[in-house]
């Protein structure tokens, strides 16, 4: 039901516990005389009585998917085993005894479709922290320059990055915000990292792409012996932490 019928019918059993007629004030508030009456009766309404099967209330699940939110804003969105376990914990806060079973989060998504399953993306944590709008309006600025604005477009390139934690197959599967598509992961492990850059000019042509590896030198370990060619016009190159930098964007 929603808020404004929801308000309609409090008014309608306030006036009819007062001595308002039951016919007067299904009419006057447009609520069914039933539900007036069953709930004058003490009867349950369906929202009512589903909360009181659910292990968790109401508020205490509103707040837990609130909860999810903010923690994906933060960069910490949790997995559905972080999330079950902290749902336990409030059952057990509660003096309960029972256990969430198999099928509560796929029924708590239901119940709550603000929030649903997202593809996270793992991100070391500074440089999650280092984009800021402060940052990111240096850049702009830039771009405002007539300099800037004068460089032709077969000279504009396009430098775009993607970076992986070594030993990270593949991304986790968190809860966020229903309206996102994925959400970033603060990652402050010390696994290397290793990036990857391509460039495309505003004209259409590419550049090879660029890896850059963690360490002081390219080893030949690191690559398949059956797969070189693939990557012959690929560049390969090393930093300390596995970032780009200017030295490496000059060269």
């Amino acid at each position: 039901m929603q808020l404004s019928a929801q308000f309609r019918a409090a008014q309608a059993i306030d006036e009819v516990t007062r001595g308002r007629s039951l016919r007067s004030a299904s009419k006057g508030y447009q609520v069914d005389k039933r539900y007036i009456s069953r709930r004058i009766q003490g009867v349950r309404t369906k929202e009512k009585f589903d909360e009181s099967r659910q292990k968790l209330s109401r508020v205490q699940e509103e707040n837990l998917a609130h909860w999810v939110i903010v923690q994906g804003q933060l960069g910490y969105a949790p997995p559905h085993s972080r999330f079950r376990l902290y749902a336990q914990r409030l059952l057990i806060n509660n003096g309960s005894p029972k256990r969430l079973g198999k099928g509560w989060v796929a029924r708590f998504l239901r119940r709550h479709p603000e929030i649903r399953t997202l593809k996270g993306r793992i991100i070391d944590y500074k440089r999650l922290n280092g984009a800021s709008p402060a940052s990111t309006n240096v850049l702009f600025d830039r771009f405002a320059l007539p300099e800037v604005k004068a460089i032709k477009w077969r000279n504009r390139f396009n430098a775009d990055e993607i970076g992986m934690m070594e030993g990270m197959g593949e991304n986790a599967l968190v809860l966020g915000k229903a309206f996102r598509r994925c959400i970033s992961l603060k990652d402050a492990s010390k696994r290397g990292w290793i990036t990857i850059i391509v460039c495309v000019s505003a004209d259409g042509r590419s550049l090879p792409p660029l890896v850059i590896f963690s360490g002081g030198d390219v080893q030949q370990q690191w690559f398949p012996d059956s797969d070189n060619e693939a990557y012959e016009s690929w560049y390969f190159t090393t930093s300390e932490n596995g970032w780009t930098n200017t030295e490496i964007g000059l060269k």
